[in-house]
């Protein structure tokens, strides 16, 4: 929410006003940006809004979900607790919680199964919203992009050759995604309180 898009989420939770709300999706939408859309953080109503306006661009759509639920939800954990979301905010972020200029915010064991409730009911209720709109979206698997037996460089290119984009072998945009270097929250995990005991009461609510 605390991304570039954040206002809308902070607008529409504050005034309720689907209308106004309707009118800044569409705003943020018409050049036509991508979009990476965490349903798990966002309203239920403004989701419903955004795959309607992106429906009406001509946009494609993309689910990517976690085999590893537990280490998802740690992440968003860590990122709620630090405020850094992504490895930019995290750079400056994490080195000031290290110091003692900047205090994480414990995480809150009594709402972390509600958190994971709240979440399979978020994705549950996008992958119905996409469903009834018989959006054609091709699904993901995080650890099979980047962990797999097909390199992720060779992923990224099927994913934008089914998006209309052709993309060189020889790319040297492709490079990116073998040289980044990622958020590495768990590096911060000793300093966020509640953080050893909420990792193994999700391993126990995540186990499928």
């Amino acid at each position: 929410m605390d991304r570039v898009f954040g206002a809308i989420t902070w607008d529409f939770q504050k005034t309720g006003d689907v209308d106004a709300m309707r009118a800044a999706v569409v705003d943020a939408i018409k050049d036509r940006p991508n979009i990476k859309h965490c349903v798990e953080i966002i309203p239920l109503e403004l989701t419903r809004v955004l795959i309607d306006e992106c429906i009406a661009q001509g946009y494609g759509f993309m689910v990517l979900t976690r085999k590893n639920e537990a280490r998802r939800l740690l992440s968003l954990l860590l990122a709620l607790s630090t405020g850094a979301w992504g490895p930019q905010a995290a750079s400056d972020i994490y080195p000031k919680i290290i110091d003692g200029t900047k205090k994480a915010e414990p995480i809150d064991l009594q709402k972390v199964q509600n958190r994971v409730r709240q979440d399979y009911f978020a994705v549950g209720r996008t992958l119905s919203l996409l469903r009834n709109r018989q959006v054609d979206y091709q699904w993901l698997i995080f650890e099979e992009l980047y962990f797999g037996e097909i390199s992720i460089e060779q992923q990224a290119r099927s994913v934008a050759g089914r998006l209309g984009i052709d993309i060189a072998p020889d790319d040297a945009r492709l490079a990116a995604f073998s040289q980044r270097d990622g958020q590495k929250s768990e590096s911060i995990a000793q300093y966020v309180k509640g953080y050893d005991e909420a990792a193994k009461l999700l391993e126990t609510l995540c186990t499928a």
